[in-house]
């Protein structure tokens, strides 16, 4: 239940509303960043010899991906249903977890051969969480990144009917949550919104940038209903499509449909091309 009567920490919020995605994310989200989290591990070039932190590890999909290529994996997330959900995978020797925020890493200085986050940091404070994780990387380690680049047009179309529909007068839950969002204090993305930004702040952080891109490196095909279940997963955009009344519901819902046909197949598959930034640092 989201905190009506108190004006949560910024940490508490994003907690919150992790914590609140986290069956959707293991139903909904996974599978479709599957591929996405596949290919990011290539990137990442993970060695044998890697001690691997994985940031904002979720369900822990990117950690199981690239473990087998490593010697040992750990995982931290903030959201304690998040990582409750790695407990319903076969379990991995070499993988652990752990329940921290990446603003203050619990963790030994230089411990880390390969710090990876891939959508993990989308919800941080650049300069603090950069500073976190430059102490935990060992001399000559490496940073990958893997984060939201610009929307691309689907996902833009849709926030636009979602705003289109959205109703009027909510109740105290909704307004509360609207309010809290509105008055959020600036995240990740905010602040890095194109490849001169990564550089610019991981050179701060005392990061050495081997590479940094803003790239659409995968089409994915999908049924449109599970794109669909996977864009409304996150909370608030769950909880504004949970607020409408039955028919203004199903309006938002056929509405959303038609403006997915334009990217759809003859055949009925969604073509789905995100664009993210990839960034390889080392100290």
């Amino acid at each position: 239940m989201f905190p009506i009567h108190e004006t949560p920490s910024r940490l508490n919020l994003i907690r919150w509303l992790f914590d609140t995605a986290a069956e959707r994310y293991a139903r909904d989200v996974d599978p479709v960043l599957a591929p996405l989290s596949a290919d990011f591990a290539t990137y990442a070039a993970p060695r044998p010899t890697d001690r691997v932190l994985d940031l904002g590890t979720g369900t822990g999909s990117l950690a199981r991906e690239i473990a087998p290529l490593v010697q040992q994996v750990i995982g931290i997330d903030l959201a304690p249903a998040m990582l409750r959900r790695t407990r319903t995978q076969p379990p991995t020797a070499n993988v652990s977890y752990g329940l921290a925020d990446l603003h203050r890493l619990p963790l030994r200085a230089g411990a880390f051969t390969l710090v990876i986050a891939s959508f993990g940091l989308n919800a941080a404070d650049p300069d603090r969480s950069l500073r976190a994780i430059r102490r935990v990387i060992a001399p000559g380690g490496r940073l990958v990144i893997q984060e939201w680049g610009p929307e691309d047009s689907i996902s833009l179309g849709l926030s636009d009917l979602l705003a289109d529909h959205a109703v009027d007068a909510p109740d105290e839950t909704l307004a509360a949550l609207r309010a809290r969002l509105d008055t959020f204090a600036p995240l990740w993305t905010d602040h890095l919104q194109d490849v001169d930004d990564y550089r610019e702040r991981l050179a701060e952080a005392r990061l050495i940038v081997d590479d940094a891109a803003e790239v659409a490196p995968l089409k994915i095909a999908l049924h449109p209903d599970q794109y669909l279940a996977f864009w409304r997963a996150r909370t608030d955009r769950y909880e504004e499509v949970r607020a409408m009344d039955v028919d203004r519901r199903a309006a938002f819902e056929a509405a959303a449909r038609a403006s997915l046909r334009p990217f759809t197949t003859p055949d009925g598959w969604l073509i789905w091309q995100p664009v993210v930034f990839r960034v390889s640092a080392r100290r």
